[in-house]
């Protein structure tokens, strides 16, 4: 009976874990993979796109299950997360990065107790630090993350990416399948095969610039400072003969529409990543049948899905039909429900 951390590590030592909303269950995922870790004596490093592990959501005011962390792991938090009442840390270093909460401390746990993890929104400093606790001693890195600060889940930052579902995303079960299929299709859009396409793609995202690839290989550059609002201005150069459009930002229903409506003949719309794309399930279908074709120059792993039955605004499901209808729908990758204990048989 395989667990969670065995389709995880050593296969891969980066991961995010990213919630489909608000209460997915994302912390809960987070605690067990701690726990399963902690029982294999895997080192952990735990950092975090935003802030976790405080006791009430600072938003909706809703209690949290705390994150508890074992003596030895390395992890990030703000200097005013501090507290008395968690476990003791040994600090490593005060960085340079600032958040509302006061600048990120690398450190170490003295001793078991509870923690909050803190960290930076850049996705360039999250990997950073992930490799720098790498090299003070964790082996496997934990990102806590969320859709909302999804760039955890980008293939440059992390290696694979653990995605926690649940009530709290729909009123009904095949709500909450439909809504997480979205976002699994999403995360698995075809990679751009053509190497000399990809070549473009990647010196065009770098130099931050739109590129229009012709049939016959030519490439003509658009000086877009973001790829958000600037259909229009793509639009404007689209040719019959256009067979790419790299954007070097993101892909948001606005700017794909306005390409998709001035079209002369279709074309791939490529991005670096699917953490780059914005359309929503519904405009995802009427854009797909206006022509849209979208590729990635590269892909989001994911690990195994978790799934939440109950949601604090008062939803609940039952466990066994949550769990069962998600692993029908995604029969191609693990679905475990951590918060009742059972595991996937392999």
């Amino acid at each position: 009976m395989n667990q969670l951390i065995d389709l995880i590590y050593p296969q891969n030592k980066i991961v995010s874990i990213v919630g489909t909303c608000k209460n997915a269950g994302k912390t809960v995922t987070l605690n067990e993979i701690i726990n399963q870790a902690h029982e294999k004596g895997i080192r952990l490093g735990l950092i975090s796109t935003g802030r976790d592990g405080e006791r009430k959501d600072v938003l909706t005011n809703t209690e949290k299950p705390p994150i508890f962390v074992r003596r030895g792991t390395i992890l990030t938090t703000a200097e005013s997360a501090i507290k008395g009442e968690h476990a003791g840390l040994e600090i490593f270093r005060v960085t340079d990065y600032n958040t509302p909460l006061g600048r990120v401390v690398i450190g170490r746990a003295a001793e078991d107790g509870y923690a909050e993890i803190s960290g930076p929104h850049s996705s360039l400093t999250i990997r950073n630090m992930c490799i720098e606790m790498q090299e003070l001693g964790a082996e496997l890195v934990l990102i806590d993350g969320s859709l909302d600060r999804r760039a955890s889940a980008a293939p440059y930052v992390s290696d694979g990416t653990v995605l926690a579902t649940g009530a709290a995303l729909a009123r009904s079960i095949s709500g909450v399948v439909e809504k997480t299929i979205h976002i699994v299709n999403t995360y698995s859009i075809p990679v751009v095969e053509d190497e000399y396409i990809r070549d473009i793609a990647y010196s065009a995202i770098d130099m931050g610039k739109t590129a229009l690839i012709a049939v016959d290989g030519s490439v003509k550059y658009i000086d877009t400072v973001t790829s958000l609002r600037s259909g229009d201005i793509i639009s404007e150069q689209l040719e019959e003969n256009t067979g790419s459009v790299v954007l070097s930002g993101s892909a948001t229903v606005d700017t794909v529409r306005d390409m998709l409506l001035n079209m002369k003949s279709s074309f791939r719309i490529i991005v670096k990543d699917p953490t780059r794309i914005f359309i929503p399930a519904s405009d995802f279908a009427i854009l797909q049948k206006m022509g849209m074709m979208l590729r990635v120059l590269e892909n989001v792993n994911i690990i195994a899905i978790t799934v939440n039955p109950y949601s604090p605004e008062g939803c609940c499901f039952e466990p066994s039909r949550l769990l069962e209808a998600m692993r029908s729908a995604v029969s191609h990758i693990p679905v475990f429900d951590v918060i009742q204990g059972e595991k996937l048989t392999c």
